[in-house]
């Protein structure tokens, strides 16, 4: 009840409230005026743990088996007449081949950022075997060089674990920032670290273990930011070193003279050259068949290692040759590809470490092998014989298939 004053006096009336009305809901958007209204997410996502890129398995597998057929083929006749064993070679490439397959496995499963801190002690361990190696009676010296440490069961080579460490050490540099390529400072910083490592290969004197190392370095730093222009003109003052160290190396330089005519000699210096050149000739377009070679009888040097290459080209010819030189591409193109698709800076500049020593070695080994780069002494991934080699390789392997677990879609 409310009261209403009037001039006659006062009169109560009675009032009612008015009902609230419900808010009507806003009028639906139909699903299409909703998604073009909001703006679009790019959402990052990342692959379940065991969708690994199983291209690239598979390339890894095809690559080793025919690497071992090719090694069992070329290494017989050396296995026969060294050791009275044909298959000394592949037996010892193969037990190497099983630890490094269990390795990759491992290393393609566990967590690598949990164990990046070690990245730097690992590269400084390093280079300090490949001081030891310098060191006499620790350092194995085999024709003139000094390369290798004597340990059980296996000859170890330092230079093989350097070429996927220093591409990690400088990869770690440039994730936690403390390095930034885009500045002078910061190239001088790798040009350091580079120069140590060089000179200390150079003092073994292998200079086909510098070629790979500093070529692998120069990728990363590439990759990671450094401009082009300043690593021409370094490449230009390597060259122009190297020519001097050559002048007072008569044997290098010798190779050279021989690329140039291998024929002047082909007894003398032009003799690997000109022998590998006979083996491919020989092999034309389908080649001998599989386990005929006649190079590889004493006549081809090292057929199981840095010529091997000239033994694929003779027993599976022109045809044979090519598919392996396109099962190379595939692998390199496929390692590159986790790389672009790596979920942060440091693993994508690793891979692009490993798949740089995959291209330059195999183009430097099959260089050599025609005869177009001189006799460097580079083994040819996954085929040439070494145990360290293949054990570091496949390892490598597995950290790209582990970075391939984690790839952005």
């Amino acid at each position: 009840m409310a009261e209403r004053r009037y001039s006659g006096g006062t009169r109560r009336i009675k009032t009612t409230s008015r009902p609230t009305q419900p808010k009507r809901p806003a009028p639906k958007r139909s699903s299409t005026t909703a998604k073009k209204s909001q703006p679009k997410k790019t959402t990052l996502k990342t692959a379940k743990l065991g969708e690994m890129d199983y291209t690239l398995l598979f390339l890894i597998i095809l690559v080793v088996v025919v690497g071992l057929i090719v090694l069992l083929s070329a290494s017989a006749p050396s296995g026969k007449r060294i050791y009275d064993d044909s298959y000394y070679y592949f037996k010892r490439q193969l037990f190497f081949v099983m630890i490094g397959f269990v390795g990759m496995i491992i290393v393609s499963a566990i967590d690598i950022d949990k164990y990046m801190h070690l990245i730097p002690k690992a590269f400084w361990i390093c280079v300090l075997l490949l001081v030891l190696v310098l060191i006499p009676g620790v350092g194995v010296e085999s024709n003139g060089a000094r390369r290798w440490l004597n340990i059980p069961f296996v000859q170890l080579q330092p230079s093989e674990l350097m070429k996927p460490a220093i591409a990690m050490y400088i990869a770690y540099l440039i994730h936690i920032r403390l390095i930034d390529l885009k500045k002078l400072k910061s190239n001088m910083v790798c040009v350091g670290i580079i120069s140590i490592v060089a000179l200390l290969l150079m003092l073994e004197t292998h200079l086909s273990g510098t070629i790979v190392i500093v070529g692998i370095a120069i990728c990363v730093m590439v990759a990671g930011g450094t401009p082009i222009k300043p690593i021409i003109l370094g490449v230009i003052g390597v060259g122009v070193l190297i020519f001097i160290y050559l002048q007072f190396d008569e044997v290098r330089m010798a190779r050279i003279e021989s690329l140039i005519n291998p024929f002047a000699d082909p007894q003398g210096t032009g003799y690997q050259i000109s022998q590998s050149i006979y083996a491919i000739g020989s092999g034309r377009i389908f080649g001998l068949g599989l386990g005929e070679s006649v190079q590889k009888y004493s006549n081809l040097p090292e057929p199981y290692n840095d010529f091997i290459f000239a033994i694929v080209c003779e027993e599976l010819g022109f045809v044979g040759a090519t598919i392996i030189v396109l099962l190379f591409v595939a692998l390199f193109l496929q390692s590159m590809r986790v790389a672009m698709s790596a979920p942060d800076v440091w693993s994508s500049l690793v891979c692009v470490g490993i798949a740089s020593q995959l291209g330059i070695q195999t183009v430097l080994n099959m260089g050599v092998a025609i005869s177009l780069i001189p006799n460097t002494g580079v083994s040819l991934p996954f085929f040439s014989y070494g145990g360290t080699s293949i054990l570091t390789l496949l390892l490598e392997m597995g950290v790209l298939l582990n970075v391939s677990r984690r790839a952005v879609k």
